[in-house]
């Protein structure tokens, strides 16, 4: 066996409308049929409920000729890297998690502190520091919060390390 075929992947929006199929919203027109909304796909496999064209990525790719074949030693190059990548995935997903819980603590003892202070009443000027140090930190921890679960994958990695403050 000197090559591979099932190695790329293939985004089968992409696919139909590369093949001419119009998107719109969650259906695509059929490029065969001329069908309105008549493609339904998933990330698998597509079918047209008007003149019953179907298949999956591969069978697309081939028929638009985007199809390649792949030789073993890239396939077990891009299976590698595949492998790395996943791996690195988990690595910074265990990261932010960790970091999520960190600061989620630090704002539960935040909160502990800020009722303590309240409860000392007005008249206590240590309350007052406490107080100003809370209103201080919270913010911040809020919106490095946010940015872990909002940010793409390099800013997250970047907060992660420290480059972002």
């Amino acid at each position: 066996m000197d090559s591979v075929s099932a190695t790329v992947q293939y985004e089968i929006g992409a696919l139909l409308e590369q093949a001419g199929a119009r998107p719109r919203g969650n259906r695509h027109d059929c490029p065969k049929c001329r069908g309105v909304r008549t493609v339904t796909h998933t990330p698998v496999c597509f079918y047209c409920h008007k003149c019953q064209w179907k298949g999956n990525a591969f069978t697309l790719a081939k028929e638009l000729g985007v199809y390649r074949r792949i030789p073993p030693r890239e396939y077990c190059e891009l299976q590698r890297r595949r492998g790395r990548a996943h791996e690195a995935a988990l690595r910074l997903y265990a990261a932010v998690r960790f970091r999520q819980l960190e600061l989620r603590e630090v704002l539960r003892e935040l909160g502990r502190l800020e009722s303590a202070a309240h409860d000392a009443g007005a008249a206590d000027v240590k309350a007052w520091e406490v107080l100003s140090r809370i209103y201080t930190q919270r913010p911040k921890i809020e919106a490095e919060l946010s940015a872990l679960e909002q940010e793409n994958a390099a800013q997250v990695f970047a907060i992660i390390r420290g480059e972002v403050k």
